[in-house]
């Protein structure tokens, strides 16, 4: 009785419709729901057949993507004005109304309340029912959404949207699965509200988030991105963001998003790295340790020793250099250690600071250091993060002293609406920032500051000198 064509055109579906009077009559025989899933089962739009009482006899699989928890199809046989009427607004409903009292065809595409709803089609079957043809995006009802809906349990979701103008997403629909993945979202605000998954986003994590989304904008096929959300005010979890243009034929300016949660793994990886830093500066501080107690001492009994040692014509011009050269080896030497292991951080960051910079005007004969620190709250600070701090101010003053061609390096820490300032500058020959981002003296602040729950600026540009912000 069935064709296999399986068409999913609205106007050869009515071609057809004559075809489903006999089960539409005798729903209740053994074979009629099965003829019917032969017929619309596999069809990517949703398919409900109502009776002419209107009142369901049979749903696809597809339709079922219409619903969400709550307002699922409670049977067959449930009215369909209340099976549907979450998904039209009420001009909508006036217009399907009026098709069903006149047993006319219908269609829409304006009212729907989903977005992932392209078309309503409603066809009369003679005097005996209706076929209502909900027509889905098509990339909402690929293998990807089957893949989600049948293994609920993997950490992966997805969700398409639209870029909006003020830095705004408008998510269209969602994977069977979101809410398994994101349940301390709530899936309505999702659809409805543009601002409700950015709002969710970590401070910290969102303006890079929404750069990567308008870079979309600018032609960049698609980027990855981990990042954390907030579950509430106190937790967050780390997710892993693919997002981009996955079929040439969809629209311009909609995208798919797929989520990972990567929080065991980040969590994993995150105590690895911080495992790493912990061992390195427990090796450096043995290493400071050595230089000082062994070759430290070493240096300076040799140094006594040559100014035992009766100068005379000949030897003492070498004896001088000898010296010399051993001094300055001692300074080396004690300049190495203070760096691997500065003690005064024990009697806090901006005391530790202050004897830095003063130890670097002592060092150097080209450059000027100066340091000016306002009374700030530090006790929110472990040691640790002082330590990462202190270490981004370092690395900021060696890369200034061997590239930047500088006379002068001033910091400054200040407190602003809570948050303090610690701004360091030279007045050097400035760099090209997209040329070096990736170099490892950046990499290695940049690694300190998230350790410590920092935040880092970076400004400079050829001839201007350099500025570090980093805020905590």
């Amino acid at each position: 009785m069935f064709s296999n064509h399986q068409t999913e055109s609205a106007d050869n579906l009515s071609d057809d419709i004559f075809y489903l009077n006999k089960v539409i009559r005798h729903p209740d025989s053994d074979d009629s729901f099965k003829k019917l899933d032969t017929y619309f089962g596999d069809l990517k739009s949703g398919i409900i057949v109502v009776n002419s009482e209107l009142k369901i006899i049979y749903f696809n699989s597809t339709s079922k993507l219409l619903f969400v928890e709550g307002k699922e199809i409670d049977s067959e046989k449930m009215p369909i004005l209340e099976a549907i009427k979450h998904l039209l607004e009420d001009k909508a409903k006036i217009l399907l109304y009026e098709s069903l009292l006149n047993k006319k065809q219908l269609k829409l595409d304006s009212g729907l309340n989903l977005k992932s709803i392209q078309q309503l089609h409603v066809n009369p079957i003679g005097e005996d029912g209706f076929i209502f043809k909900f027509i889905l995006d098509e990339l909402f009802t690929v293998s990807a959404s089957n893949l989600f809906k049948y293994f609920p349990e993997l950490p992966v979701s997805y969700f398409g949207f639209d870029l909006l103008a003020g830095k705004r997403i408008s998510i269209r629909f969602v994977s069977d699965n979101f809410g398994k993945v994101f349940p301390f979202l709530d899936q309505k605000n999702v659809l409805e509200n543009e601002n409700y998954f950015l709002s969710h986003i970590a401070h910290e994590d969102l303006p890079k988030f929404v750069s990567k989304l308008q870079n979309l904008k600018r032609g960049k096929n698609s980027f990855t991105y981990e990042f954390r959300m907030n579950i509430n005010e106190t937790e967050h979890r780390w997710f892993k963001l693919i997002a981009g243009r996955f079929n040439e034929k969809t629209e311009k300016n909609f995208w798919l998003a797929y989520l990972e949660d990567i929080h065991e793994k980040k969590t994993i990886l995150l105590e690895r790295e911080k495992l790493v830093y912990e061992t390195l500066d427990e090796e450096q501080s043995r290493f400071a340790m050595e230089l000082h107690d062994g070759l430290g001492q070493n240096l300076v009994g040799v140094n006594l020793y040559l100014s035992m040692v009766k100068e005379n014509s000949e030897s003492e011009n070498n004896i001088a250099v000898c010296k010399q050269l051993i001094q300055d080896s001692i300074l080396q030497m004690k300049s190495i250690c203070y760096n691997l292991t500065p003690p005064e951080l024990d009697k806090g960051l901006l005391y530790a600071l202050d004897v830095y910079f003063g130890k670097q005007n002592e060092l150097s004969k080209l450059i000027e250091f100066n340091f000016i620190a306002k009374q700030v709250p530090m006790n929110h600070l472990d040691l640790k993060s002082k330590y990462n701090i202190f270490r981004i101010i370092q690395e900021f003053v060696t890369n200034s002293i061997k590239y930047a061609n500088c006379t002068q390096i001033d910091c400054t820490i200040y407190s602003k609406e809570n948050t303090i300032y610690l701004e360091i500058k030279d007045n050097g020959i400035g760099f090209d920032l997209e040329s070096v981002k990736k170099g490892m003296g950046l990499k290695n602040m940049h690694k300190r500051a998230f350790l410590c729950g920092a935040k880092l600026e970076l400004e400079t540009s050829i001839e201007q000198g350099t500025k570090l912000a980093v805020l905590f």
